[in-house]
């Protein structure tokens, strides 16, 4: 297992301890970090009650929040990626149990990994949140709002990551595990205090559009759509990312797309255009943006039979997504499956979502070389065309691929398939109201994924007729076996409901 490099802030860690724990931790785990000693304090055994004396102790605390931000955020992205059928997994880097999603078990999900351990990294933003409002904050006369807005604003992600990818998680030590619409409800609530308390600060738009993103994933198709509304009315454009750090923390994707040789995180055919996105180690993951409210405006119409007004949302967010660009990347991946044959990697190719779509051009580069990649939002849709389309299942199909391709590597495509995940093993063993087989103890698959790992296989394997890079091609046709979209229009699989 590959790890990402040691991070800000972790060097000077000691075991870590339970999730539930790390809040009585924090002061521990960062007295003896070089990057977070504003206080002069220089015993390296630093208690809660020194930081709560200390001249300004929320300032002090937030670059730790910040950088288990980056953590949970790089883990969740990495995790819902190949465990739906944007990545599939080749190469020693990552389980590849993630690729077979009703495979998956409590023992699967990493403790502490930095690419893997999405739990513990959620609980682990959530607990030290608690931390700094609960316990620092309250005593705290130099907290300015806009750092206590930030903080809220961390711990509703946290919550908001839990309440899409989970059933069901605990939120304190030994606690009861708390259903999915609590946990949203309770990042509801925190953005609602975000906002509150800095309504023209930094983190204001971010936290209205995670308000609307948190009431989605909840089924309250009209506060999602007033909420969306109110954020696309403070920025038309915005995007809110998290950077890294190239010398201590790097972009986790990253490590698997560009930077390993080995380049784990390989895209289904038809999604190739869109990788690797992120192109560099500091390279920041979009965490909210402008496209996703259009989106959620056009889910909504769906739900409701609006079609037009659907495919006028749907328009909206792909000519958003076109205005963004992209950006020239000197690409080295040579594109190998499992067995190291090589995988579709010339521009002649031609790809079909299934076997009933017509095949696509444009979808695969050519690889090595010079490629243009979008790194914030991309589609190979056109907005005029969606608009034109006719019929109930075309509009549903083109909001679903929309959706995939604009939010592709942000972490959405596994909820949006409706996987959620067990808790680790740990939690399972050691809280005394958790039962092996209870709810949240078990991953959830939906009938109507594919089994094993066929959503991401296509149809040659490798279309060529050797493993080099002069191989020649023997086919330029490549179909993919299951196209998701079609399976969720068919299904109308909506947030909202009928």
């Amino acid at each position: 297992m590959i790890d990402a490099p040691t991070p800000i802030g972790q060097r000077c860690r000691t075991a870590l301890s339970p999730p539930a724990l790390m809040a009585a931790m924090l002061a521990v785990v960062l007295a003896g970090c070089d990057f977070l000693d504003p206080t002069g304090v220089e015993n390296p055994r630093t208690t809660q009650e020194d930081l709560a004396q200390a001249q300004e102790p929320v300032r002090a605390l937030l670059p730790g929040l910040r950088i288990q931000f980056a953590r949970m955020l790089g883990a969740s992205v990495v995790v819902a990626e190949v465990t739906s059928d944007n990545y599939s997994i080749h190469g020693t880097g990552l389980s590849g149990v993630w690729d077979e999603p009703r495979s998956i078990q409590p023992t699967d999900v990493n403790p502490t990994s930095n690419t893997q351990g999405i739990y513990w990294h959620t609980q682990e933003l959530r607990a030290l949140s608690d931390f700094v409002l609960n316990d620092i904050a309250p005593d705290d006369e130099t907290a300015t709002n806009e750092a206590l807005a930030e903080a809220h604003y961390y711990r509703a992600l946290a919550y908001l990551l839990q309440g899409e990818n989970f059933t069901h998680v605990p939120t304190e030590a030994d606690g009861t595990p708390r259903p999915a619409s609590e946990l949203l409800q309770r990042a509801v609530s925190d953005l609602e205090a975000s906002i509150s308390l800095a309504p023209g600060g930094s983190f204001a738009v971010a936290a209205r559009a995670g308000i609307a993103r948190a009431l989605r994933a909840a089924g309250d198709r009209e506060g999602a759509v007033s909420n969306a509304n109110q954020a696309l009315n403070q920025s038309a454009d915005f995007v809110s990312t998290r950077l890294y750090d190239a010398s201590n923390f790097t972009n986790p994707p990253f490590l698997f797309l560009v930077d390993r040789a080995l380049k784990e995180m390989q895209p289904l055919p038809r999604l190739d255009f869109l990788d690797p996105k992120y192109l560099s180690r500091e390279a920041g993951i979009p965490v909210a943006k402008a496209e996703e409210m259009h989106l959620i405006l056009a889910e909504a119409a769906l739900s409701t039979g609006a079609l037009a007004e659907a495919r006028e949302h749907t328009a909206d967010a792909i000519a958003l997504a076109r205005a963004r660009g992209t950006s020239s990347f000197n690409e080295d991946d040579i594109r190998l499956n499992a067995d190291l044959t090589p995988r579709p990697r010339n521009s002649e190719i031609v790809v079909r979502a299934d076997p009933q779509s017509p095949f696509r051009a444009g979808l695969v580069l050519d690889r090595p070389g010079s490629i243009q990649v979008s790194t914030v939002s991309g589609t190979s849709l056109d907005a005029d065309s969606v608009r034109a389309l006719e019929g109930e299942f075309e509009t549903w199909h083109a909001f679903h691929l929309a959706r995939q391709e604009i939010l592709f590597l942000e972490g959405r495509r596994m909820s949006d398939l409706g996987i959620r995940l067990p808790m680790m093993l740990r939690e399972i063993d050691q809280n005394p109201n958790i039962d092996t087989g209870s709810p949240g103890t078990t991953v959830v698959v939906p009938d109507y994924i594919p089994p094993n790992d066929e959503m991401n296989r296509f149809d040659p394997a490798s279309p060529y007729d050797g493993d080099d890079l002069d191989a020649n091609l023997t086919t330029t046709e490549v179909t993919v076996r299951f196209d998701l979209n079609r399976i969720l229009a068919d299904n109308r699989v909506t947030a909202f409901g009928g």
